[in-house]
């Protein structure tokens, strides 16, 4: 059956993409990386990211939705390396929240100093006004430790 993993929020591009960036871009986007071999991409599987748009302008890589997503820090890494070797400057700049099936698999995706996605711990608030609200229904939650 497989795990789900699901993801919320956009990494951003460090500047805005000209043309030939976006284009490139575009061929990596909902691609299955075994379908292509010239790109070296070792096992990876599906790229479940799509282009986040604001006002039409590109803005920066979210996640697509799809069910199953694995390796999203891998394949995040993979595709900056790929835009790199045409486009030195290309960078992205942010973080997703991670949530597994599991209650207690919660991680962020982030792009460390060196401009490459790693995993990081999930940030824990502080004891007052530690309430958070859901992404995904909106109800207010209290992660408070003294609650």
């Amino acid at each position: 059956m497989g795990y789900s993993t699901t993801f919320n929020g956009v990494l951003t591009f460090k500047k805005e993409l000209t043309i030939k960036e976006f284009c490139k871009l575009q061929t990596f986007m909902g691609q299955d990386c075994r379908n292509h071999p010239e790109w070296d991409s070792g096992d990876l599987t599906w790229i479940d990211l799509e282009i986040y748009n604001n006002n039409g302008v590109p803005y920066g890589l979210c996640w697509n939705g799809s069910e199953k997503t694995y390796d999203l820090v891998e394949k995040i890494n993979f595709i900056i390396q790929e835009m790199r070797k045409d486009f030195p400057d290309f960078g992205l700049e942010g973080e997703m929240s991670a949530v597994g099936e599991d209650e207690d698999d919660r991680w962020r995706l982030v792009i460390n100093e060196s401009g490459f996605a790693e995993s990081r711990g999930w940030v824990v608030l502080p004891e007052e006004d530690a309430v958070i609200t859901c992404p995904y229904c909106g109800e207010q939650i209290n992660i408070s430790n003294n609650k």
